[in-house]
């Protein structure tokens, strides 16, 4: 009798232990593996909803039946957003396979210890089975030498009496637990399956997008005496751009000082012109020129804080040309001007919305970029570009998500130029974009 509590005993601090593990374990490694999945989810669907987009604007482009540079820059935008989703899709399915893999082994590995609990429990039960006799029980309790220790026999009766239903409960939540962890596996490999499935037809579409894109490419590349043409007009248009724009950076950092009651001399203000000019080819450091003010130095810090998650400027786009040096789409080994932006494709007739509570400097029509605005936030600026019709005048005070104006309509090209310094260092609107 003494054997059989100290089996009873052991087995069930061995089923207690194991089974409270693995509830532990399975709804923790459940609730992780349940928000990974939510998470890849998220980022491959926004990587599909781009795609969805330029989809959308190379059919308004195509309605005009005239392959165009613009055309060409959506196409190769979409290839590498397909790219970025069948990458995506492969790492997703790479994680997903080792995850099946690792719950295959903790399933078996739950098993294994959950035959040894029942066939434990079987032992003791046919053991109780044999000493039913409840005369058995009576004459095993009054046989002991002492009170205490026939108090103790009965109580040991009682506590194996109890254990024996803890244990059936126990052993009942523990299989409940590895048939949750055998769905939860299912549903992996069902979600690993559509992914490869996804994969497959993704990696079909690039390459007809692909074929699409070198066919236009070739077919444009025939006229590269008219690209070469225009290519020295953008630089043109790129360099007035640039020039404008830091006149009327200067323009306003100048208005402040004048409005902080600073009264520079004329040396100090040549010194810092030349430091501006220095200043623009950083895009690390802000100018020492702006003179900060209570609001202006709250209103900087407030725009500083939303670094990485400033809105875009629409609310529906796909960025086709980055910061900084891009390629020509078909010129071979031919760079386009430095973009000290952004261009975002957009819908054509999109508002166009300012990203930061701030006031209007300047609103100016420059050759190539159509209307544009430029927005103080204190020590930053915004600009925004190639608009159709605007929406707010210099001198007035906006606020975050006010739209600013409506990109143009005219031509096959429907993008939004957006720029963002701080003060006169360009900035990659990339980093402050949520």
């Amino acid at each position: 009798m003494k054997r059989l509590l100290y089996i009873l005993s052991v087995a069930a601090i061995i089923l207690y232990s194991y089974d409270a593990s693995a509830q532990s374990k399975g709804s923790k490694s459940s609730g992780k593996e349940s928000a990974q999945i939510q998470n890849k989810k998220k980022e491959a669907g926004k990587l599909q909803e781009d795609i969805n987009f330029l989809d959308r604007q190379l059919k308004q482009t195509q309605k005009k039946r005239q392959k165009t540079l613009n055309e060409i820059k959506l196409l190769q935008k979409r290839a590498d957003t397909r790219k970025k989703l069948i990458d995506k899709l492969d790492e997703d399915i790479n994680e997903q396979q080792q995850s099946i893999l690792d719950k295959s082994a903790q399933l078996e590995d739950m098993a294994t210890h959950l035959d040894t609990l029942k066939s434990q429990y079987r032992k003791m039960l046919i053991r109780a089975h044999r000493n039913r006799d409840s005369r058995q029980w009576v004459i095993y309790v009054i046989a002991g030498k002492s009170f205490e220790q026939s108090y103790r026999r009965w109580h040991y009766l009682k506590k194996y009496s109890e254990s024996l239903r803890q244990q059936a409960g126990q052993i009942k939540e523990a299989q409940q637990v590895v048939e949750q962890e055998r769905n939860e596996l299912t549903l992996l490999k069902s979600e690993n399956e559509k992914m490869q499935e996804q994969k497959k037809q993704e990696y079909e579409k690039l390459r007809q997008e692909e074929k699409t894109s070198r066919e236009y490419a070739n077919s444009l590349a025939k006229q590269q005496n008219k690209y070469k043409r225009e290519l020295e007009r953008k630089k043109k248009e790129s360099g007035r751009l640039a020039k404008e724009i830091e006149r009327m950076i200067a323009a306003a950092i100048a208005a402040e000082k004048k409005k902080a009651g600073s009264t520079a001399s004329s040396g100090s203000t040549a010194n810092s012109s030349a430091n501006s000019s220095k200043t623009g080819a950083n895009t690390g450091a802000s100018t020492r020129e702006y003179e900060k003010t209570p609001q202006s130095i709250k209103l900087s810090n407030s725009f500083q804080e939303n670094k990485g998650n400033l809105p875009w400027p629409v609310t529906e786009g796909v960025i086709v040309e980055s910061f900084g040096v891009n390629p020509h789409p078909t010129l071979k080994g031919v760079k386009l001007p430095f973009n000290n932006g952004i261009n975002i494709a957009a819908p054509k007739g999109a508002n166009v919305l300012s990203i930061f509570e701030g006031t209007v400097k300047q609103v100016i029509i420059i050759p190539g970029y159509s209307h544009c605005v430029l927005v103080s936030h204190g020590e930053y600026f915004t600009f925004y570009c190639k608009l159709g019709k605007v929406a707010v005048k210099a001198g007035q005070q906006i606020k975050r998500g006010q739209i600013v104006g409506t990109l143009d309509t005219s031509g096959s090209e429907s993008e939004l130029h957006f720029e963002l310094w701080w003060g006169t260092a360009k900035q990659n609107p990339e980093h402050w974009l949520k």
